[in-house]
Parts: structure tokens; sequence; C-alpha cells
């Protein structure tokens, strides 16, 4: 009941709300977020990857279906701006990591693998709900710039265009996310080496060993190191990879059981403390916080582990929890909250500590409720 109220609760009120306060009219983009009073940012300053997970989620509500019938008007124009905006050419191209939609200069020139990866996956839901050939040429252009501008030893890309340290697993996790959209929307064999070389990485460099904590940051030949700050990490990558590891499985019908299994397990065994059905953001191999909050996202994406669990191994006990943690979640972010918003942090004491909405948010939470569309 409760996962059937969260998906209500997000296509008629959250990705309408989103839709209109979280789009820039005037200046035809998205917003990096929306202010604690569900006003839309101040400030004129976006990322790059932020711009494209909200093309995608309208993109992919779109073609499913459950979207605003404004949503995909939307989504085609903030990617216009964004390329023209954003879009870097020359012999290291790629997308800029952030720019000012109000003045549409680049604030920040850096290329970077996240930013383009989630570029990659707005356009391949952009390129398979329109059918329009420009957006092929551009999934294209950025995967060339990615394996170009971002070289890096050992496997994997770089960080980004300056070669910044640590190396994360993150942005990585991200690509393939954007390489398995465009398996599953396409389904040509032409992206199929971008996945599997994505994948490959979870148990080559991210992974060290059977039923090993999945790593978060890596030295420049992923060394392991506390110089890196490879002490930390999160547990709710650790239910995301689990996701992705179900989609892996089912685009090339092989089986993944005990990585997934392992990960969900070491998820719950360190992010959980003190009786909060809730995950930590960050903490040590020993279950000790980094930090203590816990965002709305690691919660979202350990819904999507639990559902994942249930597909696969049909088995009732992961979908009633997944049915008590969403009542729980919506019991906990989503009171007393301006319409179509959430509270996106919270301590330990369940109390908001968000000082914005991030639009990184509802990326998350649709990916949750595509799941159940």
């Amino acid at each position: 009941m409760s996962l059937a109220q969260l998906k209500a609760l997000f296509l008629e009120t959250i990705l309408p709300t989103w839709g209109a306060s979280g789009f820039d009219e005037g200046h035809g983009q998205f917003v990096e977020h929306l202010e604690l009073n569900g006003r839309p940012q101040l400030d004129g300053v976006v990322r790059t990857r932020t711009i494209a997970r909200q093309i995608y989620v309208h993109a992919h509500a779109s073609a499913l279906g459950v979207a605003p019938r404004s949503s995909l008007a939307l989504a085609e124009r903030a990617f216009a701006n964004l390329h023209r905006v954003a879009w870097v050419s020359g012999a290291r191209s790629g997308y800029a990591r952030a720019f000012d939609r109000s003045t549409e200069t680049v604030t920040d020139p850096v290329r970077d693998l996240y930013d383009n990866a989630c570029v990659v996956l707005a356009l391949s839901w952009l390129l398979s709900v329109t059918s329009k050939e420009g957006y092929r040429r551009r999934i294209d252009e950025t995967i060339a710039a990615i394996d170009r501008t971002l070289q890096a030893p050992c496997g994997g890309w770089a960080e980004d265009s300056d070669g910044t340290l640590p190396r994360r697993q993150n942005p990585h996790m991200h690509y393939l996310e954007a390489a398995l959209a465009l398996c599953e929307t396409i389904r040509t064999p032409t992206y199929r080496p971008a996945e599997t070389g994505a994948f490959a990485l979870l148990q080559s460099r991210f992974l060290l060993g059977s039923h090993d904590l999945l790593h978060e940051n890596f030295g420049p030949r992923w060394e392991i190191a506390d110089t890196f700050g490879s002490q930390m990490l999160e547990p709710g990558h650790m239910c995301e990879w689990v996701w992705l590891t179900g989609r892996h499985d089912a685009l090339t019908r092989t089986c993944h059981d005990e990585i997934r299994a392992d990960l969900l397990t070491n998820a719950l065994r360190i992010g959980r403390s003190g009786g909060s059905p809730f995950l930590v953001d960050q903490v040590l191999a020993s279950g000790v916080p980094v930090v203590t909050s816990r965002r709305l996202w690691p919660q979202v994406e350990m819904l999507k582990a639990l559902l994942t669990q249930h597909r696969w191994l049909d088995d009732g006990s992961y979908l009633a929890e997944a049915e008590t943690l969403s009542s729980e979640m919506l019991a906990s972010y989503f009171q007393d909250v301006p319409t179509g918003c959430w509270h996106d942090r919270l301590d330990f004491n369940n109390q908001p500590i968000g000082s914005t909405i991030p639009a990184s948010s509802l990326y998350h939470l649709w990916t949750a409720v595509a799941e159940l569309v």
C-alpha cells in the first residue's frame, strides 16, 4: 500500500510541481534546487549533472506515458540550452561541469565523468521517446569525448579533465547506468562495449575480493589508502549497485545473485544504526558513522535494492520490507513540506537539517517510481 502511495505522490504531485517550480521558463532551463519554502532557486548556477538528470526524468516518464503533457517539451528545451551553453568543443571536448542559467555562461569548465555520464543517460531517453537522430549523434559525440578527454591508466576513466584525485567509483557507476539505458532502449550491440567495460570495474576494482565491501575512493592506479579517503564508505551506493547489477544481468542473461546479496547485506549491516530503518550517508567499514545525517537518496536506493531482490528471487520478504521502508519514508521525509517537496536530509533524531530541496533527489525518486510503473 505504501509503495502505491509513494508512486501516486510522485506522479500526481511531485513531478508536476518540479515541471512548474523547477523550470525557469524565462531562460528555458531547469533549476539546481528549490528553496525550503518551495520557491525556485534564487541564484542561477546549475550543475550539468543536475540538469541532465531532470531531462532524463521528464523524458523517461514521457516514454512510459505517466508524465505531464508539458514534460517532453521541457526536457527538449533544457537539453538545447544545456548543449548550447555547456558543450566545450576541441581536442578535449565534453560538457562543462557547471554554468549560470541566467547569464548562459560557464562557471566551471572542467569536463567531469559524472556530468557527462548523466548527459548520456538523458540523451538515451530523449532518443527513445522522440526517435530524433540528432540525439543519437550527440550520444556518439559525448561517448567519444569521454573516451578521449578522460583517458586514464589501469581501466576506467579519469575523474575529470584535470585528473583530479581521488578516483571514485560513483561516476563510473553512473556511466554504467547510462550505458545500460542505451542498451535497453536502442537495442543494438553498438553500446555493449561501454556497458561491459563499466560493469567489469565492479569486480576488478571496486570490490576487492569475495564478500568485500564496495569501496568509493582510490588513488591514480586504483590504490586503496586512507590518503585517498578509501576508508569512507557509502551504503546508498551499495544498494544502487544491487539495482544496476540486476539490470546488467537482465541485459546480458548472466547471474550475479551472490554479488547482489552481499552488497545489500553489507549496506544494511554497516549503514543502519541506532535502531533506525534508514541508512547513514557515510560510514567506516566498522559501521561507525562519518557524518550524522541520513539523506533521502540512500533510502530510495535501498528501496530499489529491495525491489530488485524481490524481482530476481521471488521472495516476498523483500517486498514486505520495501513496503515497510516506503511507509517509514513517507512518514519522515515527506511530512510538513511544501507541495511536491521533501526533507532532503535528516539528523539522527529525524529532524530536518537540509538547506535546500535539491533536484538530484527528484532523479533518485523517479528511478524508484519507474520500477513501480
